[in-house]
């Protein structure tokens, strides 16, 4: 059973989390495009080496696992809403389909 207070509770975070939404789109992003930055500027620091070398001293720096580690903060936290966004809007489907089977059931005699 979905009580009122859930249903609430889920309309109003999926109304207001879609600002919240948006943040973490764009540090998701963000953070992505600094992977990419890190690992080229790293490459830039040894352009004296092979590119296969490059990209390994790349791999291996401290910027670079900074970056990652970034990226997947950011990315965890996207899920994170995405899953609580999609909780909420089973909660309202839930609550829709027992309303509808409530006015079925009482439409009869």
């Amino acid at each position: 059973m979905v009580t009122d207070r859930q249903l609430m509770n889920a309309v109003n975070f999926d109304g207001q989390s879609a600002a919240d939404l948006r943040m973490l789109i764009e540090r998701a992003l963000i953070a992505e495009g600094k992977v990419r930055r890190v690992k080229a500027l790293a490459m830039k620091a040894a352009s004296n080496l092979p590119i296969a070398a490059q990209e390994r001293e790349a791999y291996a720096s401290e910027a670079y696992a900074e970056a990652v580690a970034e990226e997947a903060r950011a990315a965890a936290a996207l899920e994170e809403l995405k899953a609580a966004r999609a909780h909420a809007r089973l909660t309202i489907d839930i609550w829709r389909t027992l309303e509808a089977s409530h006015r079925m059931v009482s439409s009869y005699p």
